[in-house]
């Protein structure tokens, strides 16, 4: 159909039909992408197009979230659990540190100085050198007499080496390097 300048907008003529999808305009030689968001004047010089709705959107509304994506999907919330444990365990600890001053500058002098004190206790190889030096606090099992132990660890180990070499520095028995099935001579021929 065709409409006089008065009435050529979708709005001046009532128009039911859903609009045409905007495809790239060449000006001036050079061609350019069209945002289909609505009331978007955006245009790109490369193709921004929706993987779920198939249509063409300036940077501002290239994700679902932002141009409101008619095949959003929403997303179910993983691991609600584990996520309402932390939160009850943040917030059981923040009550407990109700001594002393808070704040940003306290808190991370706090740190700082409690990263003093584990590489000053720490156990570890003492001909590593200090630039491949990664520092933990490792937590042990019940069993030991010590709940926890400042250890460093090279930070080109792997982590079987780093749970073996801090298995040897804490005196458990460490069992997970020794293969425990047994292999009949006949599986052996096998393979």
């Amino acid at each position: 159909m065709s409409f006089s300048l008065e009435h050529r907008s979708r709005a001046a003529h009532s128009c039911s039909e859903e609009p045409v999808k905007r495809e790239s305009q060449a000006v001036g030689g050079v061609t350019s992408y069209p945002c289909s968001f609505q009331d978007c004047k955006s245009k790109e010089l490369l193709p921004v197009i929706c993987p779920q709705c198939e249509k063409h959107f300036c940077l501002a509304h290239r994700h679902q979230d932002d141009h409101k994506c008619e095949k959003l999907e929403v997303q179910k919330p993983r691991m609600a659990a584990t996520k309402e444990l932390v939160e009850r365990i943040v917030a059981s600890k923040d009550g407990s540190k109700s001594k002393g001053r808070r704040g940003a500058k306290n808190s991370a002098t706090a740190a700082k100085v409690a990263l003093m004190k584990l590489k000053l206790h720490a156990a570890g190889d003492k001909g590593l050198p200090q630039t491949e030096r990664t520092y933990f606090q490792v937590y042990l099992p019940k069993e030991t007499k010590d709940s926890s132990k400042p250890m460093f660890f090279c930070s080109k180990w792997s982590v079987g080496k780093v749970v073996d070499y801090a298995a040897s520095l804490a005196s458990l028995k460490n069992s997970n390097n020794v293969l425990t099935a047994k292999v009949t001579k006949e599986q052996r021929r096998r393979h």
